[in-house]
């Protein structure tokens, strides 16, 4: 029995590949458009000593895979990235992680998991799992902030139901604000559940990133997310369709328009 085992880790809110690829004179090609995959020859050059059966992935949206790393090189290649002008966020890299362990049998054949039919290992395995736990750890990531936004729009509803309209206004809009950012950061999550280039070439690579990704319930926890920015949404509604002076209204807007896009133009930068 052979054990690969897999552990992401979300680093950064954003990572350039173009930066870490020309490090690593990388060429460009269709995988360039989410990550990069630092192999063999790279990694050896980084540990200056014999690798067999390790590879880095790399993703846009700021999370890292690890195949077959132990402990201590996940973190020297951490020690690496950041000489090399690649921000590693420590908070979140202590709290979104994720670890899974693929077993392939001495035939060769690997156990998806709920899945009837067994499939041969081969590398393109490696690249669908790795890929599918990076966007899990991510989606964990949103689920994380998103949980935190509604807790505070909903002191939003507190102070309708106190009759307290603009009761602190700051922290009203500091709140609202936050809500608007997050709902235009989640803007290009939307494309977190698309099938990367590699993976659509054969029916055989789709149907195993379907699989994978079914494993990790992505589609399951992503339609949750919908459903509870609409819940996010009519918090937020509500607020605004409360009765009160429009002058005061178009300013409340306009301020919380101001908050919300600051941050937002680093995403789109």
């Amino acid at each position: 029995m052979n054990v690969k085992i897999f552990n992401t880790f979300k680093v950064a809110a954003r990572i350039s590949l173009v930066q870490v690829a020309s490090h690593f004179n990388l060429k460009q090609d269709a995988g360039w458009k989410e990550f990069i995959k630092i192999g063999i020859r790279e990694l050896e050059k980084i540990f200056m000593y014999s690798i067999k059966d390790k590879y880095v992935y790399l993703y846009k949206y700021g999370c890292i895979t690890f195949v077959n790393f132990k402990h201590h090189e996940i973190f020297y290649f951490f020690e690496y990235l950041s000489k090399i002008y690649v921000d590693i966020d420590n908070t979140l890299l202590s709290k979104f992680t994720d670890t899974y362990v693929l077993n392939v049998s001495d035939n060769s054949m690997i156990d998806l998991g709920g899945v009837e039919e067994n499939y041969e290992f081969s590398g393109i395995m490696l690249d669908i799992i790795s890929t599918v736990q990076a966007k899990s750890t991510e989606i964990h990531k949103i689920e994380a902030e998103l949980n935190k936004v509604l807790d505070d729009a909903e002191k939003l509803i507190n102070y309708l139901n106190k009759g307290r309209l603009i009761a602190n206004s700051r922290n009203v809009i500091s709140t609202i604000a936050q809500c608007t950012r997050f709902k235009y950061r989640t803007i290009e999550s939307v494309r977190l559940l698309d099938r990367p280039p590699e993976f659509s070439k054969t029916i055989e690579t789709r149907n195993l990133f379907n699989i994978v990704s079914k494993s990790f319930e992505l589609d399951d926890r992503y339609l949750d997310m919908l459903n509870r920015m609409e819940v996010l949404d009519s918090i937020t509604e509500e607020y605004f369709n409360f009765k009160h002076n429009q002058s005061e209204k178009r300013l409340l807007i306009f301020e919380i328009i101001l908050l919300a896009l600051f941050p937002i133009m680093y995403f789109i930068g």
